[in-house]
């Protein structure tokens, strides 16, 4: 027997998997006069279990209410800020920082930062919904994360502090040590930097080496 849940499963499937030639006439009239928000229901409707219902309440009256076709022009205009933002979004050359991390955690560092400049890099966890990603904050303040080679910033980030983070990001080992030699600590462990070599280099030399410098 069918739980609840796997009822509510195959309806959905169901309605988004139904074929545009057996729709009513006034399905499919409502469909061709507002072909994105059909499309988006039928999209979504094996997964959102609100595009499900709407798709369902279309289908039995042939429209949406006027509340109903709000609600879903609204998440296409989300949708589409997302997406235009993504776009827009300013590349970021990745790949050292990422490496440093990958270095810092075979050596045993299980949660590696980076401070650059004002910034303080950080690796998302493995298990978390943005996992493969960098967050990025200035102090305490989220500034938004580095995926799949952009930034995606938030909107505290001035462009100015989106120019500086993508410059750091592209070279981290000289960022790092000219963070040590303006702070006068360690990029990567925070602390004061006391011995004059590594106050020389800008880093300590036990944290250099675990990040593969």
């Amino acid at each position: 027997m069918q739980t609840i849940m796997q009822t509510r499963i195959a309806d959905r499937q169901a309605y988004a998997n139904a074929p545009v030639v057996g729709l009513s006439p006034k399905v499919l009239a409502w469909s061709n006069a507002h072909p994105a928000e059909y499309q988006w229901l039928v999209d979504n409707a094996d997964s959102f279990e609100f595009a499900a219902s709407l798709l369902q309440s279309l289908r039995k009256w042939g429209s949406l209410t006027v509340n109903q076709h709000a609600a879903v022009q609204r998440i296409l205009v989300k949708r589409k800020i997302q997406a235009d933002r993504h776009a827009a979004a300013p590349a970021v050359s990745l790949a050292p920082i990422e490496s440093a991390f990958d270095k810092a955690k075979a050596a045993g560092i299980k949660y590696p930062k980076l401070r650059l400049d004002v910034f303080t890099f950080s690796p998302a966890g493995a298990t978390s919904k943005n996992a493969g990603a960098v967050y990025v904050k200035e102090g305490d303040t989220y500034l938004g994360k580095v995926l799949n080679g952009k930034l995606f910033a938030v909107s505290a980030c001035t462009p100015q502090q989106e120019e500086a983070i993508v410059a750091v990001a592209a070279d981290p080992m000289n960022a790092a040590i000219a963070y040590g030699k303006r702070f006068g600590k360690c990029a990567v462990c925070a602390r004061t930097l006391t011995d004059a070599d590594s106050i020389a280099q800008g880093i300590g030399p036990v944290c250099a080496t675990r990040f593969g410098w």
